[in-house]
């Protein structure tokens, strides 16, 4: 059996729903941060847009790119320990990427309203 072709069978379904499901969060939630931010319902719309579009290609290309690095797995154990570490370091670098942006529009805002 090649576990290897199993591995990628079940890590890609699994980020993909992460992926998904973490993005459309992002989406909606951060559209009323974006609104306080912005002060401009028309730019919010297109700037919410190309943040989700821009999340879901630099994980995707992540996720692919990893897969091209995992060593030859030979065991069922090799095989959950492949998984949880590549599931765990994409979950985290999605969390890295989160705070980043959130940092990145605190400061923003903070630079904004020093201005005015």
């Amino acid at each position: 059996m090649n576990y290897n072709i199993l591995s990628y069978a079940i890590y890609l379904p699994i980020i993909a729903l992460i992926m998904i499901k973490v993005g459309w969060m992002f989406y909606i939630h951060g559209e009323l941060y974006l609104t306080h931010v912005f002060n401009n319902n028309s730019i919010v719309k297109s700037i919410n847009s190309i943040l989700l579009a821009g999340y879901y290609l630099l994980n995707l290309g992540y996720a692919i790119f990893t897969m091209a690095y995992w060593n030859h797995i030979n065991s069922m154990e090799q095989l959950f320990n492949a998984l949880s570490s590549r599931l765990g370091l994409m979950i985290m670098g999605l969390a890295i990427l989160h705070y980043n942006n959130v940092f990145c529009i605190n400061y923003f805002l903070k630079t904004k309203n020093s201005k005015f």
